[in-house]
C-alpha cells in the first residue's frame, strides 16, 4: 500500500498505522466496512482501503476532498492531466498579472534581493479585504464579481506572496475547468502545495508568521513556486493502487448527523474515531484549505474591530468535541450509538506520558473519562485498551512530544485467538529460568517464580491489552512482567499479606520519586555513624577498625550467653584480618538499649520452621543488631512517606541477613538459627551495599515501567497499568474483578505445608511493620491454634479455582506451578480443578537451582517447577473411572518411563513427571486408581530403573 502524505496534520497517525492494523484485526473481518469517522488527513482510510470497504467521514470540507482523492481516485494520465490543468491556470494567472501587474513587479526585485523589511510595506499597502486603503474592495463586492481572485485580495502579503496567492487563484480557476472525476486529487494536489509554500508555523496554516521576528525563513518561503510541488503531489497520485473505488464512500458532515441518518444502514462493522481532544479547534490550522474549497469569499472575523492575526472567517466550524461542556456527552453518545447498533468500536487518544511535566489543561476528556465511558456502554467484558509509547511531533520543525498513544477497542472479537501449546512448551524448554535482574535482586521472596518464563506464558497465551491474573501474588512477578512496557497488558493480582502488595507498590511507585538518589546518598551518610557499634580494636597494632562479622556460639535460646569465637574484620593498617574478642568487643555485642521502634514479638511455635516455644524475635537477633536496626528506623522515619517505604523495603530486603545466620547465610528458612558457628553481620555494612545496588533498580524500573501504573479500582485499568488486592483471594468479588473479564492466569498457589509465608513474615513484622494473615492463608500449618489442616487447605483452594474460573473468560488458560511427588495431592489437585470446569491439557518441566530439600533427598524431591496447562470449560467436568485395571496402567506406565530414559539417557525425578508420565497418567484417568497403590513414582521407579547418586538421575536397569 503506498502511502501519500498531504498535508501536516495534527496528531497525525502517520507512524502508528501498523499498530491500529495489528489492533483492530481481531474486530473486524477482511472486506467488511469501517467507517472512518472523523478522517482528518485521511491516512488511516488510505491504511484501511486495502483489507476493507471504507466510509470515510469528516465535519470539515477539505478533509472529505482528501479523503475522495485517496478513496476513490480517477484513472488519469499524469501528463495529459497536468498540461490541460496548466493551459487553464496560465490563462487565468496573465489577467490576473495584469491588473497587479505594479505591486507583482516590486515584489519580484525585492525578494530577488531579499529585502523581508521592504517586502513588508509593500505588503502592508496591497489592495485587500483587511488593508483599509481601498474601501470598494469587500467580500461582498468579490463576491459578486467573481473573478477568481479570492486569496490574492485576502491573504496576500501575509500567509503568501501576492505571486503565490495569484497562483494559488489560477489553480483553483484551472480546477473548475477540469472534468469533475478529477477534482478531489487535484485539489488534494493543491492542498499539498499551499502548505509547502505557506508562511506559517510548521506548515498548518493558524496564523502567519512575523516577518520581523523570521526574515530569512519569509524569504525562502516567498521563493517557492506551487506548480513544482502540485505536479510533483500529481504524479504520486497518478500512480495510487485502486481498492474498491465503487464502494468506498465519503462524506462531509457532522459525524452526529451522519450516524443520525440511514446512509450507514448495515454498511459497517467497526468504526475508527480519532476526534479532537482539546479546546484547539482544527478548523483554526486549516481554515485557508476549506476556504481554497468553498471559495466563498468568506466575511473574515473581527475581535475588538480589528481584522484577527490568521484572517479567520466569520461561521467558522467550532466542534463540540473541542469544547469541555459538550465533549464527553457527544462522545458517550458514540459509545452507546455503536454498542446498540452492534458495532465494534476502535477509539484512538494521544496523552502525555508524564502529565506532569507535560500540560494537559487544554484536554475535554482523559483516557480514564474514554475507559469509563466505554465500560458504561459495552460492558467492562467487551472492552480493550491497546497503547504503545510515541514520540509525537505534530508538525516538521515541532518539539517533540512524547504521548502514549491509547487504542479502546470495544465490542466483541470476530475470531478467537488459537494459541499452540506445544510450541509454547518448546519455546520454555530452550530458556535458562532467571529470577535475577536490576529490579527482582532487589528483594527476596520464597519460591520466585522465573520472570522470562513467567513472560514467555503471558505473551504466548494472550493478546495486547488482556488482562492477566495472579490469585497469590507473591513477588510479583505475573503482574510486574504484565504490565511492563512492550508487554501491553494488564495486571490484577491478590495476596493475603501485606509484604507482597508493598514489594510491588514500592518498586512502581517510589522508584519514580523525584531526586531519590540523592535521598539514598544522604541516608547512606546518616547510617554511617553508626558503625561506631562495630568498632573493635585491631589486636597487632592497637588501631579502631569497623567488624564485619563475628562468628559466636549460642547454644541455648533466650540466653544472651554467647560464647564469642573470632571478630573478623581487614585492619587498613597492618592487614590483620581477625581477632580473638576482648572485654570491650563482648560489651559492645550485648550492651543494653532502651528500643524506640523494634517490638520483641513472639514467634508462633511450629518445629517445622525450627521457631520452638517462647521464642521471640529477641532470640534470633543479636542486641547489637536489635540495637543499630532501632536507631536505622529512626533514621527511616525522617523522610516522606515515599521516600521512607523505599527504605524500608530496602531493609526488609537484608533482614534475613540481619538476624543470626550461619556461615552460609541460608535464607531458605527465615527463623532458623545455627547453634554453633553463629554469624552476626554488620548491618550498616550490608545495608549500605543494598542501597548503593538500588541505583540500577531505579534505573531498571524508570526504564521499563509506567510512572503511575498502580489504579484503585478495575474501572481504572488500561494498559501497563495494574490492580492490587489485599486480601484473601477466596474473598474476591464480583466489584473486585467481574465475571469474564480475565484473559490468562498465571499462579503459584502454596504447596500444602512447603512455604508458610505468614508465619516466615513474622521476622519483618517488629521491623517493617508489614501486616500478616494466619486466619486466612491458605495453607497446612501443625502450628497451634492455626487450625490449617490438609482438608482446610483443599476446601479453601477449591473456593480460590471456583473464583478463578468466574473471572477467567471461556477458553482462557490458567498455567499453575506446582510441584509434589505425592500421587494423592496431584489427584485432588485435578479433581478440584475439574469440579471449577478446568480442563487439564498439559505441562512442562522448568529447571530450578537446587534447595536444601533437593540437596538431601534428591530421589524424591522435585527439584524446578512444572508448569500444568488448563482451560477454562466454565462446566463441572466429572473425572470418569478407568476402565484398566492397575497392572495394566503399570505395564504402560513403565513402558513410558523406559521410553523416555532411551531417548534422554538419564533423567530426574521432576524430569520424569514433567515429560509425559503426569499428562498421560491425568488424560487416561489412570491417576486415582494408580494413587490407591502408590504414595509416588519414585515407588515404581526403584522397581524398574537404577539410581545414580553421583548425577542424581534414573537410568536403565542392568539385566
Amino acid at each position: 500500500m503506498k502511502d501519500i502524505t498531504i498535508i501536516n496534520y495534527q496528531g497525525s497517525k502517520s507512524n502508528l498505522l501498523d499498530f491500529i492494523s495489528e489492533s483492530i484485526k481481531n474486530y473486524v473481518d477482511i472486506g467488511d466496512g469501517v467507517l472512518d469517522l472523523f478522517s482528518g488527513s485521511a491516512i488511516v482510510s488510505n491504511m484501511l482501503k486495502s483489507k476493507y470497504k471504507v466510509v470515510s467521514n469528516d465535519s470539515e470540507a477539505y478533509a472529505s476532498m482528501i479523503a475522495s482523492s485517496i478513496l476513490q481516485p480517477p484513472v488519469f494520465d499524469q501528463k495529459e492531466t497536468f498540461d490541460s490543468f496548466h493551459t487553464f491556470y496560465q490563462e487565468h494567472y496573465k489577467e490576473l498579472a495584469i491588473k497587479l501587474e505594479t505591486f507583482l513587479s516590486s515584489e519580484s526585485e525585492l525578494i530577488q534581493a531579499s529585502d523581508s523589511k521592504q517586502l513588508k510595506e509593500l505588503y502592508n499597502k496591497l489592495p485587500s479585504v483587511w488593508n483599509t486603503l481601498d474601501k470598494n474592495i469587500t467580500p461582498t463586492m468579490l463576491r459578486v464579481e467573481n473573478n477568481f481572485n479570492l486569496f490574492s485580495y485576502y491573504y496576500a502579503g501575509t500567509y503568501f506572496s501576492l505571486s503565490q496567492a495569484m497562483q494559488i487563484d489560477s489553480a483553483i480557476y484551472a480546477i473548475s475547468k477540469m472534468d469533475s472525476t478529477l477534482k478531489a486529487t487535484l485539489y488534494s494536489c493543491l492542498f499539498y502545495a499551499i502548505k509547502e509554500i505557506v508562511f506559517s508555523k510548521d506548515g498548518h496554516m493558524a496564523q502567519p508568521l512575523s516577518i520581523d521576528k523570521y526574515p530569512l525563513r519569509h524569504i525562502t518561503q516567498r521563493q517557492k513556486s506551487l506548480l513544482p510541488f502540485f505536479r510533483k503531489k500529481l504524479l504520486e497520485f497518478s500512480e495510487l493502487e485502486h481498492y474498491r473505488v465503487n464502494e468506498n464512500e465519503v462524506y462531509n458532515m457532522d459525524f452526529w448527523e451522519l450516524l443520525s441518518t440511514e446512509k450507514l444502514a448495515g454498511k459497517i462493522s467497526l468504526i475508527y474515531a480519532d476526534p479532537p481532544y482539546t479546546d484547539m479547534q482544527y478548523s483554526r490550522y486549516y481554515h485557508l484549505l476549506n476556504v481554497a474549497v468553498k471559495y466563498d469569499y468568506p466575511e473574515l472575523t473581527k475581535n475588538a474591530g480589528n481584522y484577527t492575526k490568521g484572517l479567520y472567517t466569520e461561521g467558522r466550524l467550532q466542534s463540540p468535541l473541542s469544547q469541555r461542556g459538550s465533549a464527553k456527552k457527544y462522545l458517550e453518545k458514540l459509545f452507546k450509538y455503536c454498542n446498540e447498533n452492534r458495532i465494534n468500536l476502535a477509539l484512538s487518544f494521544a496523552y502525555p506520558q508524564n502529565s506532569v511535566r507535560q500540560p494537559t489543561d487544554r484536554y475535554t476528556v482523559t483516557i480514564e473519562d474514554l475507559v469509563h465511558m466505554a465500560k458504561y456502554a459495552f460492558g467492562h467484558n467487551r472492552i480493550e485498551v491497546k497503547q504503545i509509547d510515541y514520540k509525537h511531533a505534530n508538525n516538521r520543525n515541532s518539539t517533540a512530544k512524547y504521548v502514549i498513544e491509547y487504542l479502546i477497542l470495544c465490542g466483541d472479537k470476530k475470531t478467537p485467538k488459537v494459541y499452540n501449546i506445544e510450541a509454547l512448551k518448546k519455546n520454555l524448554s530452550e530458556l535458562s529460568p532467571t529470577n535475577k535482574n536490576a529490579m527482582y535482586n532487589s528483594h527476596l521472596y520464597w519460591s520466585q517464580k522465573s520472570y522470562n518464563i513467567c513472560e514467555t506464558l503471558i505473551k504466548g497465551l494472550s493478546e495486547e491489552g488482556d488482562i492477566v491474573f495472579d490469585p497469590f501474588l507473591g513477588s510479583g512477578v505475573t503482574v510486574l512482567e504484565s504490565i511492563k512496557k512492550g508487554c501491553n497488558r494488564i495486571g490484577i493480582g491478590c495476596d493475603v499479606n501485606e509484604m507482597p502488595l508493598f514489594i510491588s507498590k514500592t518498586l512502581l511507585s517510589g522508584c519514580f520519586e523525584d531526586n531519590l538518589k540523592a535521598s539514598i546518598d544522604d541516608f547512606i551518610k546518616k547510617i554511617s555513624k553508626l558503625e561506631n557499634f562495630y568498632v573493635t580494636n585491631c589486636s597487632v597494632c592497637g588501631s579502631k577498625q569497623i567488624i564485619k562479622t563475628t562468628i559466636f556460639d549460642k547454644p541455648v535460646r533466650n540466653s544472651n550467653n554467647i560464647t564469642i569465637k573470632s571478630i573478623n574484620f581487614v585492619c587498613e593498617h597492618c592487614k590483620a584480618k581477625y581477632k580473638t574478642p576482648d572485654e570491650e568487643d563482648y560489651s559492645r555485642m550485648c550492651s543494653e538499649h532502651s528500643f524506640k521502634n523494634v517490638q520483641n514479638i513472639h514467634l508462633l511455635p511450629n518445629s517445622k520452621i525450627a521457631v520452638g516455644d517462647n521464642d521471640s524475635i529477641s532470640d534470633i537477633f543479636t542486641q547489637r543488631n536489635l540495637i543499630v536496626l532501632d536507631e536505622i528506623i529512626s533514621i527511616i522515619n525522617e523522610y516522606p512517606q515515599k521516600t521512607k517505604d523505599i527504605f524500608r523495603y530496602i531493609l526488609m530486603s537484608i533482614l534475613h541477613l540481619c538476624k543470626i545466620t550461619d556461615k552460609h547465610s541460608n535464607s531458605q528458612w527465615p527463623l532458623w538459627i545455627p547453634k554453633l558457628d553463629c554469624v552476626e553481620k554488620n548491618i550498616v555494612d550490608v545495608l549500605t551495599k543494598k542501597c548503593i545496588a538500588f541505583s540500577k533498580t531505579i534505573n531498571y524500573v524508570q526504564n521499563n515501567y509506567m510512572e503511575g501504573s498502580i489504579v484503585n479500582r478495575y474501572n481504572e485499568l488500561i494498559n501497563n497499568k495494574c490492580l492490587l488486592l489485599h486480601k484473601g483471594s477466596q474473598y474476591i468479588t464480583n466489584s473486585d474483578i467481574p465475571d469474564n473479564s480475565v484473559s490468562l492466569i498465571i499462579t503459584d498457589p502454596p504447596y500444602l505445608e512447603q512455604v508458610l509465608y505468614s508465619e516466615y513474615m513474622q521476622l519483618y513484622k517488629p521491623f517493617i511493620d508489614l501486616n500478616f494473615n494466619l486466619e486466612d492463608e491458605i495453607v497446612v500449618s501443625n502450628a497451634s491454634n492455626r487450625r490449617k489442616s490438609k482438608e482446610d487447605y483443599f476446601k479453601l483452594l477449591e473456593t480460590v479455582f471456583q473464583i478463578c474460573s468466574n473471572k477467567l473468560k471461556p477458553g482462557g488458560f490458567m498455567c499453575l506451578f506446582f510441584h509434589d511427588s505425592n500421587l494423592n495431592v496431584w489427584l485432588r489437585l485435578i479433581n478440584i480443578l475439574k469440579a471449577c470446569g478446568f480442563e487439564y491439557v498439559s505441562q512442562t518441566h522448568i529447571k530450578k537451582s537446587l534447595t536444601l530439600k533437593n540437596i538431601i533427598s534428591p530421589k524424591k524431591s522435585l527439584n524446578g517447577d512444572a508448569v500444568l496447562f488448563f482451560i477454562n470449560t466454565k462446566s463441572k467436568i466429572s473425572p470418569p473411572c478407568a476402565t484398566e485395571s492397575i497392572e495394566e496402567i503399570e505395564i504402560n506406565l513403565v513402558k513410558q518411563v523406559k521410553h523416555l530414559i532411551r531417548n534422554f539417557k538419564s533423567l530426574s525425578t521432576p524430569e520424569l513427571y514433567d515429560n509425559g508420565l503426569m499428562e498421560m497418567l491425568i488424560q487416561n484417568d489412570w491417576l486415582e486408581k494408580l494413587s490407591e497403590k502408590y504414595d509416588s513414582l519414585v515407588d515404581i521407579f526403584e522397581k524398574h530403573l537404577t539410581w545414580d547418586i553421583e548425577s542424581a538421575k534414573w537410568k536403565m536397569a542392568e539385566n
